[in-house]
């Protein structure tokens, strides 16, 4: 992928539609639901070591976004109103996210 296409300039979380935007150096618009963003967690304990270990999370359609915090210049760590917070979001992988949603 090229850098502009996988390099955030903004990051937006909507709290009354439960959606992160996301503007790309590409010029482009990402729209993630929050709870799209709690299913996908990218975390050990969510998506396992092996396929096998995955887990299917369900439940979060009411899960808000509590708090983003920046891991270093490549990723984001998100706060969901559940607890969960172990999770590590590359732009990549949130780039990838949006183009499986149809909203990049």
């Amino acid at each position: 992928m090229s850098e502009t296409r996988t390099q955030p300039t903004e990051l937006r979380p909507l709290t009354i539609s439960r959606v992160l935007e996301i503007d790309w150096a590409d010029g482009s618009t990402s729209r993630l639901s929050f709870e799209t963003l709690r299913v996908e967690c990218p975390c050990a304990e969510c998506k396992g070591h092996t396929p096998e270990q995955a887990q299917i999370i369900t439940g979060k359609e009411d899960v808000n976004l509590t708090d983003i915090q920046a891991v270093g210049n490549y990723a984001v760590q998100l706060f969901f109103s559940d607890g969960h917070s172990t999770g590590i979001y590359t732009w990549e992988y949130l780039r990838l996210l949006a183009d499986r949603a149809g909203s990049a």
